[in-house]
């Protein structure tokens, strides 16, 4: 039995960890409909600045697409390789989370009153469009594409590019602005540290079968990453073109972008690059410990956490720290030391 190969019984498993993937998505499943809103819309005309309203809309008309474009990967590239039920299990549950994703910025964007023509106005920015080309080059075509693609997608798309714009965004609840996106952010942030746990579990148990992680292969990885923090960097200054807002500068954001890279390629057994000692934005981690920001009289506070809202942040990136001393000799980390740093400070969905 391997990854690539159908059973013709659901059980016994042969990766019982994609289960528990399935199950610990499921408990955490959110709606955009649980979000209020309205305070969201007169933050947007009377509170923000013009500065403040440029880089938000910049960020906005990537943030919907950046996602579609990683549940395709899970439909055109995954879906036509991975074939154990378990694991299509897993899949197909953080697949259907993306529409979730997509359908909560899309309603963000619908209700502050961005017209539909903003959906694709990405491509009229090189900064933007350019980000979208590089994702296309990567698919499935062989083993060692495989391996690339996972690393790509679960190491550097949904954990690092995706998470370059949260931090962003949740600059902005930090001064009791746009709070109903603050707690959108924030159940994405759970739910991306989620699929980043689970691809790189399976692009472990899928290199140990295949034996596809060849030096090569390695350097390749290195390589898309820091592909993905070149282009995150030019996004960046698009997004900060009008100059810093308060409490946020461009600098700041690539320093943390380059701190989120070096724990992805940890996890994927690969060697820090960046050596970022310290996290670059220490106000972050309180406010995604924050469970909830709904509006008592809005709407019924959802605690999205449904299954599990133990832990915290600030541990997460404590273990971060404690574990960058480690590989600070360049010496790759083994798989087991490879959980994500949100499930490691008990934060992440159980």
């Amino acid at each position: 039995m391997s990854l690539l190969q159908a059973r013709n019984s659901y059980k016994p498993f042969e990766y019982p960890w994609a289960y528990d993937f399935w199950k610990r998505q499921q408990q955490i499943h959110w709606l955009p409909e649980e979000v209020p809103l309205g305070e969201d819309c007169r933050d947007w005309a009377q509170k923000l600045s013009d500065h403040e309203r440029n880089l938000l809309t910049q960020i906005f008309r990537f943030f919907t697409q950046a996602d579609i474009e990683v549940q395709n990967c899970y439909h055109e590239n995954y879906g036509r390789v991975f074939k154990p039920t378990e694991v299509k299990m897993m899949l197909t549950a953080f697949s259907n989370m993306e529409t979730v994703h997509v359908a909560a910025y899309s309603h963000l964007l619908d209700t502050i009153g961005m017209p539909e023509s903003e959906y694709s106005a990405f491509l009229e920015y090189e900064e933007m469009a350019a980000k979208v080309d590089y994702i296309h080059q990567f698919g499935v075509d062989t083993d060692e594409d495989i391996a690339r693609t996972l690393a790509m997608f679960g190491g550097f798309t949904e954990g690092l590019q995706l998470f370059a714009s949260f931090a962003m965004l949740m600059n902005f609840p930090r001064f009791n602005k746009m709070k109903g996106m603050g707690q959108i952010v924030s159940w994405s942030v759970r739910d991306e540290s989620l699929h980043c746990e689970g691809i790189t579990k399976l692009f472990h148990a899928f290199c140990a079968e295949r034996g596809c992680l060849t030096k090569s292969v390695k350097e390749d990885i290195i390589d898309c990453c820091q592909k993905v923090v070149r282009l995150e960097d030019a996004f960046i200054d698009l997004a900060f073109e009008m100059g810093p807002v308060p409490g946020m500068t461009a600098k700041e954001i690539k320093r943390y972008i380059r701190y989120i890279a070096d724990w992805r390629l940890g996890q994927l057994g690969l060697p820090a690059i960046y050596m970022v000692e310290d996290h670059p934005l220490p106000w972050l981690a309180p406010l995604l410990n924050g469970v909830e920001h709904a509006n008592f009289f809005e709407t019924r506070a959802t605690e999205y956490s449904k299954a599990s809202t133990r832990g915290d942040w600030g541990q997460v990136w404590d273990s971060f720290d404690n574990r960058k001393k480690k590989i600070i000799g360049i010496e790759p980390v083994a798989e087991n030391d490879g959980v994500d740093m949100f499930e490691q400070a008990g934060v992440a969905a159980e």
